[in-house]
């Protein structure tokens, strides 16, 4: 094996228990949404706008979602499907778009200062790319990923794939995270970008001095997930997830 016996262990617990607690983060916000952080006022608007979106400024509400998102791992990873019911409910009453438009304007102008992000706080951009990973999955024309977002989703995995963010665990489980839910998706848009990302990945995986045991026990999961088609076989699933106990 690639790493010693009691790190690999440690790693892997870590590696599960950080994958199960996204699954149940996934499982539970089916049932609800997670606006109780927010304060009453604006409980109220995301309600309103969930419901009756003509009825409120939807460019205030793509800000709150966004602005909240940035701040709130949690919510990050929640609030694609808040923004899709938003969607699909002004496109029902009103057959326009006035929602989906401001969203995409706030990203853009998030996405152009993402680096500035990055130097700031690796939290928020953590959650940035969480949050625009999230919104691609969720938002679709067509039944169709939106085009418009393949590339800065692209250009931010690629980001977290660099030399000194591969050093950064926190970076590295990110990024890990997003390929897991839309590595397959990203890979039909654009197979060539996803080609090179695993170039890097591979290489920083093999070459690269200074990572941790967990940041290339998770590099080594997602380079099989990937060979395996997207999936794991049952040899790796065992050594991965071999630590999980009751």
């Amino acid at each position: 094996m690639l790493l010693g016996v009691g790190w690999e262990q440690i790693c892997t617990g870590i590696l599960v228990s950080k994958h199960c607690v996204l699954k149940r983060m996934e499982d539970s916000s089916k049932e609800e949404y997670r606006i109780q952080s927010f304060d009453m006022e604006t409980q109220k608007l995301l309600k309103t706008a969930l419901k009756d979106p003509g009825s409120v400024d939807l460019e205030k509400v793509s800000n709150v979602i966004v602005d909240q998102s940035l701040k709130d791992q949690v919510f990050s990873k929640e609030a694609g499907r808040i923004c899709f019911t938003i969607v699909q409910a002004e496109a029902k009453q009103s057959s326009s778009s006035v929602f989906r438009r401001n969203l995409l304007n706030r990203l853009q102008q998030e996405f152009k200062a993402r680096e500035d992000t990055r130097k700031k706080s690796t939290q928020e951009w953590v959650c940035l790319v969480s949050f625009i990973c999230n919104i691609f999955d969720y938002l679709k024309v067509n039944n169709m990923p939106m085009m418009a977002l393949v590339h800065p989703v692209y250009d931010c995995l690629f980001r977290l794939a660099q030399p000194d963010a591969l050093k950064n665990e926190e970076e590295v489980d990110c990024l890990v995270l997003q390929l897991h839910r839309i590595g397959e998706q990203l890979e039909k848009m654009n197979l060539q970008r996803m080609d090179e990302l695993f170039c890097l990945l591979r290489d920083g995986f093999l070459l690269q001095d200074g990572l941790s045991s967990l940041g290339r026990l998770l590099l080594l999961e997602i380079l099989e997930f990937r060979a395996g088609s997207w999936t794991l076989s049952e040899t790796a699933q065992k050594y991965y997830y071999s630590e999980v106990t009751d």
